[in-house]
């Protein structure tokens, strides 16, 4: 993919409008005194075979250098929550720099969320900086952060404040409104921005036997690519308890979209039935099976958690974007599954993402477990989507384990892809299906020694062009804590996977050592 590159411009742009509400919360007796700040620097030496990913017989190898300052902040009181990691990654190549390589790039992953009037106005707040995979055709670095081959920074904001308000014991009611931002490097893939207002009307305890509830949401999109679009949605669900721990549910709706579609309609009504099923705290299962404008819908969501394991079992069907899914990902969470696992030795919630943060960064571990790849895209799309995902620990071992399949279908017209994809390949997106799972196994040696390992692999095919390609990665690595603020590893790992837009295939070996302190 061509590095097509252009001015960034930092999702904090978006922070003045919090500004008023942060200053208040800063002020607040005993706010300051909660803030736990945690600088590290990272420095790490890498030799690959590929640096930056091209096509076998085009391999160049060196030495890289990087250093990464990062900083950790986080605060938990009762009126503001928050949490955020940026790292800063510098690269030094040994024979220099060569195309498909990047001299610095970042990582942000920040959430807030405060209580501005008690019982009355809150909101919610995140902003992310990622290097995101351009298509699901192309190379997947995967540790291979210095590599810019078919990657681009993406930057995301979200700013959310919000009502509650309760009518006694009748219903409860959430009055939202989102304003949200995202935009990357590739000058092909739009900038966008949406608001959105939702309405959220619920019943109270006092309907023991049926509850109810009403929600309302309106979404207006500017594309700097793509047209203007807006979607409006009304959906009313009923829920009958037939046991304490059996309800069967109905949602009838209505669903409409205004994008320019390549034929059918883009509104209608929607309905479904279902149940939901909670035998205990520890276990729970949804389902339901209804229509809506685009076809067939299903809806499923099983968890199961036991004193060391955590099981996930998901599925969905939805017309979205790619943007919506850099803002709202929908893979498996890695933190979520370790909260689950942790749950017992550290019952205290704060407490608890401290040691899962702590947990992710020791062992290098991703954001999510891996699935299928959010490419860039200025359509709307059906995406139907299943994902299981599993975690176990016991006294020295932490397994992670995932399996996805996703299909998506685009939905808007072709053209809005041409300057992103060029005309020749402006149809590669419009069926694409990706199947895959992965592994993440650490084993603890010893109060100071782990050794880990990971293994992915995904089939990615275009119906439209008759494409395919399968991505695989393999890492092992080993990591030591040689004080409570001095830590190393060294790393082994291989990718390998097809190359289907240029008919040829990819590997790259590396090696990496790396010391890490944290002040």
């Amino acid at each position: 993919m061509a590095d097509r590159r252009r001015q960034r411009c930092a999702p904090a742009a978006a922070l003045p409008l919090l500004g008023p509400a942060v200053a208040a919360l800063l002020l607040a007796p005993g706010a300051r005194a909660a803030w736990q700040v945690s600088p590290t620097v990272e420095l790490r030496e890498s030799w690959s075979d590929n640096v930056s990913l091209r096509r076998d017989g085009q391999k160049d190898s060196q030495f890289i250098t990087s250093i990464t300052p990062g900083i950790a902040v986080t605060n938990q009181t009762r009126r503001l929550q928050v949490s955020a990691a940026y790292r800063l990654n510098v690269y030094d190549y040994s024979d220099g720099r060569v195309a498909g390589t990047d001299r610095m790039n970042s990582a942000l992953n920040a959430t807030a969320k405060g209580k501005l009037i008690d019982d009355l106005l809150f909101f919610d707040a995140q902003a992310g900086i990622a290097q995101q995979p351009v298509s699901a055709f192309g190379p997947v670095a995967s540790g291979s952060e210095y590599s810019t081959n078919n990657r681009s920074e993406v930057r995301t904001y979200q700013v959310s404040p919000y009502l509650v308000h309760r009518f006694g014991a009748t219903a409860s009611a959430e009055l939202r409104y989102a304003h949200d931002m995202v935009d990357s490097d590739d000058s092909g893939y739009g900038r966008s921005t949406s608001d959105t207002a939702s309405l959220n009307l619920s019943s109270g305890p006092a309907f023991r036997t049926v509850g109810w509830g009403l929600t309302l949401r309106r979404q207006r999109l500017q594309d700097s690519i793509a047209p203007g679009t807006s979607s409006t949605m009304a959906l009313a669900s009923l829920r009958y308890v037939v046991t304490p721990t059996f309800s069967l549910t109905a949602t009838g709706g209505y669903d409409k979209f205004d994008y320019a579609g390549m034929g059918g309609s883009t509104q209608g009504a929607s309905w479904s039935g279902g149940f939901a099923w909670n035998p205990s705290t520890r276990t729970s299962l949804q389902m339901s099976a209804g229509k809506r404008y685009y076809g067939n819908s299903y809806f499923l969501a099983a968890t199961h958690r036991s004193r060391s394991t955590v099981w996930n079992i998901g599925y969905s069907d939805n017309v979205t974007t790619s943007r919506e899914n850099f803002l709202l990902p929908s893979a498996v969470s890695t933190a979520d599954m370790l909260n689950g696992l942790f749950r017992a030795s550290y019952p205290d919630a704060a407490m608890r993402a401290l040691v899962v943060e702590a947990y992710i960064r020791a062992f290098n571990l991703p954001r999510s477990l891996p699935d299928s790849v959010n490419y860039f895209s200025n359509r709307h799309v059906l995406q139907r989507q299943l994902n299981a995902s599993m975690a176990w620990r016991s006294a020295r071992t932490t397994a992670l384990f995932t399996l996805f399949r996703t299909r998506r279908e685009a939905l808007s017209l072709v053209q809005y892809d041409s300057s992103l994809l060029g005309s020749s390949q402006q149809n590669l997106n419009d069926n694409t299906s990706q199947t895959g799972g992965a592994l993440m196994l650490d084993y603890r040696l010893n109060s100071r020694t782990s050794a880990s390992l990971s293994a992915n692999v995904a089939k990615t095919t275009s119906s439209k062009l008759g494409l395919g390609e399968t991505n695989r990665q393999l890492r092992a690595m080993v990591s030591r804590s040689f004080q409570s603020n001095l830590s190393g590893s060294l790393e082994v790992r291989r990718n390998h996977g097809g190359l289907a837009l240029e008919g040829s295939s990819y590997s790259e070996n590396a090696v990496a050592a790396s010391l890490s302190m944290k002040f």
